[in-house]
Protein backbone atom coordinates (compact mmCIF):
# COMPACT_ATOMS: atom_id res chain seq x y z
CA UNK A 1 0.00 0.00 0.00
CA UNK A 2 1.63 3.21 -1.12
CA UNK A 3 1.41 6.42 1.16
CA UNK A 4 -1.03 7.84 -1.33
CA UNK A 5 -3.30 5.29 0.27
CA UNK A 6 -2.68 5.67 3.69
CA UNK A 7 -2.90 9.58 3.75
CA UNK A 8 -6.46 9.16 1.79
CA UNK A 9 -7.59 6.55 4.59
CA UNK A 10 -6.36 9.22 7.24
CA UNK A 11 -8.60 11.89 5.27
CA UNK A 12 -11.85 9.55 5.38
CA UNK A 13 -12.23 9.89 9.40
CA UNK A 14 -11.62 13.99 9.30
CA UNK A 15 -13.86 14.58 6.08
CA UNK A 16 -16.63 12.50 7.67
CA UNK A 17 -15.57 14.13 11.40
CA UNK A 18 -16.19 17.48 9.72
CA UNK A 19 -19.14 16.80 7.68
CA UNK A 20 -20.76 15.85 11.17
CA UNK A 21 -19.62 18.97 13.02
CA UNK A 22 -21.54 21.14 10.11
CA UNK A 23 -24.70 19.21 10.08
CA UNK A 24 -24.98 19.58 13.83
CA UNK A 25 -24.37 23.76 13.50
CA UNK A 26 -27.00 23.56 10.71
CA UNK A 27 -29.24 22.17 12.99
CA UNK A 28 -28.88 24.43 15.96
CA UNK A 29 -29.32 27.26 12.88
CA UNK A 30 -32.13 25.69 12.26
CA UNK A 31 -33.48 25.37 15.79
CA UNK A 32 -32.75 29.08 16.16
CA UNK A 33 -34.25 30.24 13.33
CA UNK A 34 -37.74 28.04 13.82
CA UNK A 35 -38.42 27.95 17.31
CA UNK A 36 -35.53 30.75 18.56
CA UNK A 37 -37.18 34.11 20.84
CA UNK A 38 -35.65 37.07 21.12
CA UNK A 39 -35.15 38.42 24.46
CA UNK A 40 -32.71 41.25 26.13
CA UNK A 41 -29.58 40.46 27.66
CA UNK A 42 -26.98 41.88 29.72
CA UNK A 43 -23.16 41.87 29.38
CA UNK A 44 -21.90 40.58 32.67
CA UNK A 45 -18.30 40.33 31.41
CA UNK A 46 -15.68 40.05 28.63
CA UNK A 47 -13.03 37.82 27.97
CA UNK A 48 -9.86 39.01 25.90
CA UNK A 49 -7.57 36.55 23.94
CA UNK A 50 -5.41 36.66 20.75
CA UNK A 51 -6.83 35.07 17.25
CA UNK A 52 -3.85 33.50 15.19
CA UNK A 53 -1.74 36.77 14.54
CA UNK A 54 -2.14 38.11 17.65
CA UNK A 55 -4.62 40.70 17.28
CA UNK A 56 -6.98 41.01 20.44
CA UNK A 57 -10.27 39.45 20.49
CA UNK A 58 -12.85 40.65 22.89
CA UNK A 59 -15.67 37.59 23.70
CA UNK A 60 -18.86 38.97 25.66
CA UNK A 61 -20.39 36.90 28.24
CA UNK A 62 -24.28 37.34 29.00
CA UNK A 63 -26.80 36.87 31.08
CA UNK A 64 -30.29 36.82 30.51
CA UNK A 65 -33.34 34.83 31.92
CA UNK A 66 -36.26 32.94 29.84
CA UNK A 67 -39.71 32.87 31.03
CA UNK A 68 -39.86 30.04 33.65
CA UNK A 69 -36.40 29.39 33.81
CA UNK A 70 -33.01 30.34 35.85
CA UNK A 71 -30.54 32.99 34.71
CA UNK A 72 -28.73 31.36 31.20
CA UNK A 73 -25.41 32.84 31.13
CA UNK A 74 -23.20 32.14 27.63
CA UNK A 75 -19.87 33.17 26.18
CA UNK A 76 -19.95 34.78 22.65
CA UNK A 77 -18.03 32.18 20.31
CA UNK A 78 -17.21 34.65 17.69
CA UNK A 79 -14.93 37.64 19.16
CA UNK A 80 -14.64 41.00 17.46
CA UNK A 81 -11.37 43.37 17.19
CA UNK A 82 -12.63 46.25 19.47
CA UNK A 83 -13.23 46.50 23.11
CA UNK A 84 -17.26 45.94 24.34
CA UNK A 85 -18.66 48.30 26.14
CA UNK A 86 -20.34 46.23 29.77
CA UNK A 87 -22.72 48.42 30.55
CA UNK A 88 -24.81 47.74 27.48
CA UNK A 89 -27.50 45.21 26.67
CA UNK A 90 -27.16 42.94 23.54
CA UNK A 91 -30.43 41.09 22.14
CA UNK A 92 -30.10 37.40 22.06
CA UNK A 93 -31.88 34.94 20.27
CA UNK A 94 -32.42 31.46 22.05
CA UNK A 95 -33.88 28.14 21.83
CA UNK A 96 -36.34 28.03 24.32
CA UNK A 97 -35.92 23.87 25.05
CA UNK A 98 -32.22 24.74 25.38
CA UNK A 99 -32.02 28.24 26.52
CA UNK A 100 -27.77 27.86 26.50
CA UNK A 101 -28.37 27.26 22.55
CA UNK A 102 -28.19 31.19 21.97
CA UNK A 103 -26.62 33.42 19.84
CA UNK A 104 -25.97 36.79 19.93
CA UNK A 105 -26.89 40.02 17.74
CA UNK A 106 -24.33 40.85 15.57
CA UNK A 107 -22.33 37.68 16.28
CA UNK A 108 -22.90 35.24 13.89
CA UNK A 109 -20.93 32.36 12.85
CA UNK A 110 -21.93 30.13 9.69
CA UNK A 111 -25.26 30.09 8.67
CA UNK A 112 -27.79 27.37 8.23
CA UNK A 113 -26.88 27.49 4.32
CA UNK A 114 -23.31 27.65 5.12
CA UNK A 115 -23.49 24.81 7.41
CA UNK A 116 -25.14 22.35 4.80
CA UNK A 117 -23.13 23.13 1.87
CA UNK A 118 -20.27 21.89 3.72
CA UNK A 119 -21.84 19.11 5.53
CA UNK A 120 -22.87 17.80 2.32
CA UNK A 121 -19.09 18.58 0.87
CA UNK A 122 -17.44 16.93 3.58
CA UNK A 123 -19.80 13.71 3.01
CA UNK A 124 -19.38 13.58 -0.94
CA UNK A 125 -14.91 13.92 -0.17
CA UNK A 126 -15.56 11.23 2.28
CA UNK A 127 -17.73 8.76 0.43
CA UNK A 128 -15.98 9.71 -2.94
CA UNK A 129 -11.95 8.85 -1.01
CA UNK A 130 -13.89 5.08 0.36
CA UNK A 131 -15.13 4.68 -3.17
CA UNK A 132 -11.99 5.28 -4.76
CA UNK A 133 -9.61 2.87 -1.95
CA UNK A 134 -11.99 0.27 -2.30
CA UNK A 135 -12.90 0.11 -5.87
Amino acid sequence: MSWERILEAVFIPVAAGLSCWAFVEAWNNFRLLTRGQWTEAEIVGVREDTDGDGDPRFYPEVAFTPPDNDEVRIESKVGRLYPIDRSTRIRVRYDPAKPRRARLEGYRGPGLFACLVSGAGGAFVAVGIFLDIVT
